[in-house]
């Protein structure tokens, strides 16, 4: 029970893609082991209430423009043309009577807006990988989220990557996400799982309840 409590904390904390030193279809390569450039990006979920009906709609919003503060050199940075802005959007059940945390993609049903989604392969039922489209001045993602099923529930985006803008090598970068909602309603996690989540989970999640 508390292996699979962990495993789920971390990937809704650490986005699953790994950059690695491979080269772009373009012929580009992000630098090995490290990424040069170090962003904050942020995205929403509304409407925002604590408790909300079956068949309900969540959306997820998400935009940061393509000039962004680098955290590593406190430089502007044109981050555009990127070969791809990735990462993953998750769902968990709460359950109350266990205290225990499960996979629930299958309660929602989600359809992409602005961007694009493929499976999670690993743990299908956890959520989905995201991908960000980009316009003349940002980049963008935005999801339908329709609640199938009663329950308390936790959202959540991951950190973001990218194996570096196309044609350039060595412009990687990390994408610190921030929830930025003024309430995501904490209590009902301490309520159904007994502890408070730490400041990291705290900062990419959303909770409700489903009735």
């Amino acid at each position: 029970m508390g292996t699979n409590i962990i495993r789920i904390g971390l990937l809704i904390t650490a986005t699953q893609f790994i950059l690695s030193a491979s080269c772009n279809k373009d012929g580009s390569k992000p630098c090995a082991n490290t990424s040069p450039y170090s962003f904050n990006v942020t995205s929403d979920f509304s409407p925002q209430r604590e408790v909300y009906n079956i068949g309900d709609t969540i959306f997820l919003n998400s935009l940061f423009p393509k000039t962004l503060l680098d955290n590593i050199s406190n430089q502007n940075i044109d981050y555009s043309n990127s070969v791809s802005i990735a990462g993953n959007f998750n769902t968990i059940y709460m359950d109350t009577v266990n205290h225990t945390m499960q996979e629930s993609l299958n309660r929602f049903s989600v359809s992409v807006i602005k961007g694009q989604q493929s499976p999670i392969t690993n743990s299908p039922n956890l959520g989905i990988n995201i991908f960000y489209s980009e316009t003349p001045t940002s980049y963008q993602f935005q999801m339908s989220i329709k609640l199938l099923a009663k329950g308390l529930f936790y959202i959540g985006v991951t950190n973001l990557s990218s194996q570096g803008l196309a044609g350039k090598n060595c412009t990687n970068a990390g994408f610190d996400m921030t929830v930025t909602n003024s309430n995501k309603n904490i209590n009902l996690f301490q309520y159904a799982l007994g502890y408070t989540p730490d400041a990291l989970l705290q900062k990419s999640i959303y909770c409700f309840r489903v009735q």
